[in-house]
């Protein structure tokens, strides 16, 4: 793409080029004149952008993120007043105008230019086309309707190349000026331009006229410069020197003109809303100036990875909300943040994501308010970062400590006639006990136990410490209420204060003078194009979310072609995966392994964040990460691999359903299917002595094939990585004290990580580019969708599968928007245990046991 944006841009210039020397000899030049009239810009048209710059080069005013508006005059005054002025806004739509006043004080005349057009484009290639008309006294100064085109390229974040053309409407008469920019050191410190204007009638060499200049920027929102520029028909040159800050949205500059002798001619200023420049780093220190607070309101929102683009308000997407946080947190204007968190949830990790930048917020001496009403264990924990905490009157803390729990289903598989085989090798790989026994082995128990404490202790610490309470205290509250009305909490220190959301932001005012800051934080989503021109490099987040599965889930087939494609594209420099899967299918879980390790062999590292479950399959895709980090609820590891064989031992004849079957080949009949009206199939036997020894080895192969794996992506040696695996789950914490991961981090410190291991300066920006795309919108369902009605040919694994997709609903959801649906006694993790055990049909799967997560903190 980008070879193609270059020819494109080759392209315009040339037919300038062309156009230039087609035309026919003109005397004089009817339009507004770029070597006179151009002093008003800091720089060159292609290295200024803008309104102002759009003037003269309409494709300017497409070298801002966003639309701006530019004024500008000088004090070259003949009648008096402002005389000399002009004003430009808009970006792609936009309107430019500019007021002249000629002659002497005893007798002058204005002429008024005016201009509208279109500009678009890339922050590689903008171009634009706008109409130029005239008003005034214009049979004293020629003026005439014209047609001006331009372009702007900036392939390089060390140079700018821009050419435009002025055609008049009425006659022959053109003008065309070329500029360019450099940037040495790619940084917008110090840049160097030049251009050239020259007129249809001027051979373009001999006749035309040179400008130059130097800009620069010792600090963010200091501009100085100097320019000087050919006076036409002699060999003089006059020049000018430059001063300018930016603070904010604003920027103003300062340009004195002076001639060859030194001679002050006359001074132009420019005043610039929303310009392409990073503002002054100190501002916002304004002695003696109010409190400032930024209200957040995410009143019975549920924080998830991805939302739907339109008509989404129930869902908060924390790449949006992630920006917002580091834009308070980096504004000097704002003093505190006052979040809303009534009815607020989320996935377990995406929480402690948002409590850790909280803390980062508070630690830069904001303050952070929050407002809660009813919370459980995890939303409490995030509250618990607060500065002040305020509840509602009829609010509550539910802190009941954490249980886990399983159930298990021999008996009622032997009771429906349903037969089970578990092909199970490994001590901690407990994935199939709920269909293979009647009681926890002491394996699991141990294992899930460690979940248990790690998830009650963690949260219940950072409670601690946010309110000010020993461990014990909070224990206490735990073991003696469990569950606190409003009262009740601010009695024993949980909360600071009874009140709702609108008392708050009252009180703010009315008790403490704070008045509300702007709209948005002032580097909320900004992009400075003139900082660092070109396109910036891209840092794509892949979510790989749900079950491994080829189609659904972590969608294999298609993320592993998605990272294969990234390999070769020049303008990524890094990606990170997030991996938050309880694993499944081993297929989709190698297609996408083995992309990672393409990407790190191409020199792009490939940072993972884990979410809330990154294991077994999970774990798979972890494994090549160049680094791994995890969060303290992460549940991690289970390196082994499953399988279990559901058959027919009765069921079929309870039903009263006979069958026969012919078949070829030895084990043809293990396939063979008894199909239950109502129900679905069932294979019609269990493996013999020979499959299920086939099974096995296919299982230990397979398990070492994922030690191996494991040893060679985190660089251990296969006895150790043997050690810790045997299916063994762990919590984050202990799986960086194993090697396993690297160290905590969230998905902003993985961005940032990825960053700095791609050799990305701290000072570019960087583009983050979403994989899978966002969803347009959600579809209102209007009720079921049953893949196939009273059992009529249908298949277990079908109805599980539209249960998993749909809980019973018929409305599919993306697995980054939302976490599965569960069915009837069944949560969403259950029902994917059971499509992909019903699915595989006794092959190895790289699953951990669904119920592995408390209900507790399984996220939204």
């Amino acid at each position: 793409m980008s070879a193609i944006r270059l020819r494109c841009g080759a392209l315009a210039l040339v037919l300038l080029l062309t156009v230039a020397g087609s035309v026919g000899a003109q005397t004089d030049t009817p339009f507004l004149n770029y070597r006179t009239d151009s002093w008003l810009l800091p720089q060159s048209p292609g290295v200024t952008g803008g309104p102002v710059a759009g003037l003269f080069n309409p494709a300017a005013f497409a070298l801002t993120d966003v639309g701006g508006s530019d004024f500008w005059w000088n004090d070259g005054n003949i009648r008096g007043g402002l005389d000399n002025y002009g004003l430009g806004f808009g970006r792609n739509l936009n309107f430019a105008m500019n007021t002249s006043t000629y002659g002497t004080h005893a007798e002058s005349w204005k002429i008024y230019d005016y201009q509208v057009g279109l500009a678009g484009g890339t922050r590689e290639d903008t171009f634009g086309i706008g109409y130029r008309w005239s008003r005034g006294e214009t049979r004293r100064t020629a003026r005439e309707h014209a047609l001006v085109i331009g372009a702007v390229s900036r392939h390089r974040s060390w140079l700018s190349f821009g050419a435009s053309a002025v055609l008049g409407l009425s006659s022959n008469a053109a003008q065309y000026v070329f500029d360019v920019g450099l940037r040495p050191f790619q940084k917008d410190f110090l840049t160097v331009y030049a251009d050239w204007a020259v007129n249809d009638h001027e051979a373009f060499f001999q006749d035309g006229s040179w400008g130059a200049g130097v800009e620069l920027r010792p600090i963010a929102g200091v501009h100085l410069g100097f320019k000087a520029r050919e006076r036409i028909g002699t060999t003089d040159v006059d020049y000018s020197a430059l001063a300018g800050v930016t603070m904010g949205f604003t920027n103003f500059t300062m340009q004195p003109q002076y001639d060859t002798d030194g001679n002050l001619q006359r001074s132009h200023y420019l005043l610039r809303n929303n310009p392409p420049l990073k503002g002054f780093p100190g501002q916002g220190l304004v002695i003696g100036k109010k409190l400032s607070y930024y209200p957040l309101s995410l009143e019975n929102k549920v924080l998830t990875y991805q939302k739907y683009r339109w008509f989404d308000d129930k869902r908060v997407a924390w790449l949006d909300l992630l920006p917002l946080l580091n834009a308070v947190r980096d504004d000097d204007g704002i003093d505190i943040l006052v979040v809303d968190l009534a009815g607020f949830d989320g996935r377990p990790s995406l929480l402690w994501e948002f409590r850790q930048k909280l803390l980062e917020i508070e630690a830069t001496g904001k303050e952070v308010i929050i407002h809660t009403d009813r919370t459980n264990t995890r939303s409490y924990y995030l509250a618990s970062a607060a500065t002040t905490l305020s509840i509602d009157p009829f609010g509550s803390v539910s802190i009941p400590g954490l249980a886990l729990s399983r159930s298990y289903l021999k008996g009622t598989l032997e009771k429906l006639g349903i037969g089970f085989q578990a092909h199970r090798y490994y001590k901690y790989k407990s994935a199939v006990e709920t269909l293979s026994r009647d009681s926890m082995s002491a394996a699991d128990r141990e294992q899930r136990q460690r979940i248990v404490d790690v998830l009650y202790e963690e949260p219940r610490n950072g409670m601690a410490e946010g309110r000010h309470l020993s461990e014990s205290q909070m224990d206490q509250l735990t073991d003696d209420k469990g569950e606190l009305r409003a009262q009740e909490a601010v009695d024993a220190g949980l909360v600071d204060r009874i009140a709702r959301w609108d008392a708050v932001l009252k009180e703010l005012h009315t008790q403490r003078g704070a008045r509300p800051a702007r709209r948005f934080p002032l580097e909320y989503n900004r992009r400075y194009w003139d900082n660092q021109w070109g396109q910036p490099v891209k840092i794509p987040v892949v979510y790989a979310v749900g079950p491994c599965a080829m189609d659904e889930g972590i969608k294999g087939r298609k993320t592993s072609a998605y990272l294969r494609g990234l390999v070769r594209d020049p303008d990524v420099a890094a990606v990170v995966l997030r991996a938050d899967s309880p694993g499944g299918d081993p297929l989709p879980s190698d297609l996408i392994a083995e992309a990672v390790r393409m990407l790190k062999e191409a020199g792009k590292p490939v940072i993972v964040s884990q979410g809330d479950v990154a294991a077994s399959g999970g774990y798979w895709i972890s494994m090549d990460g160049t680094e791994i980090l995890t969060t303290p609820l992460t549940i991690t590891g289970s390196i082994g691999v499953i399988s279990g064989w559901v058959w027919d031992d009765g069921i079929a004849a309870k039903a009263g359903v006979t069958s026969a079957e012919v078949h070829r080949g030895q084990h043809a009949t293990l396939y063979s299917q008894v199909n239950l009206p109502f129900l679905g199939s069932i294979p019609r036997r269990p493996m013999n002595e020979f499959e299920l020894g086939r099974t096995e080895e296919i299982i230990r192969g397979m398990y070492d094939d994922f030690v191996n794996g494991v040893a060679e992506g985190r660089n251990l040696d296969p006895a150790q990585v043997h050690e810790v695996a045997q299916g063994r789950v762990w919590m984050g914490g202990d799986a960086i004290e194993r090697g396993l991961c690297d160290s905590f981090g969230s998905l902003d410190d993985a961005i940032n990580l990825a960053r700095e291991k791609a050799g990305v300066a701290d000072w570019r920006e960087i583009e983050i580019v979403e994989y899978p795309p966002r969803p347009l919108v959600q579809f209102p369902s209007f009720g079921p969708r049953l893949p196939v009605l009273f059992g009529l040919g249908a298949r277990v694994d079908q109805f599980v599968t539209w249960v998993a997709r749909t809980g019973g609903t018929g409305a599919d959801a993306p697995a980054t928007v939302a976490s599965p649906i569960g069915a009837p006694g069944l949560s969403g993790y259950d029902v994917d245990y059971l499509r992909s055990l019903v699915t595989t049909r006794g092959q190895a799967s790289l699953l951990v046991a669904p119920d592995m997560v408390p209900e507790a903190w399984q996220g939204k």
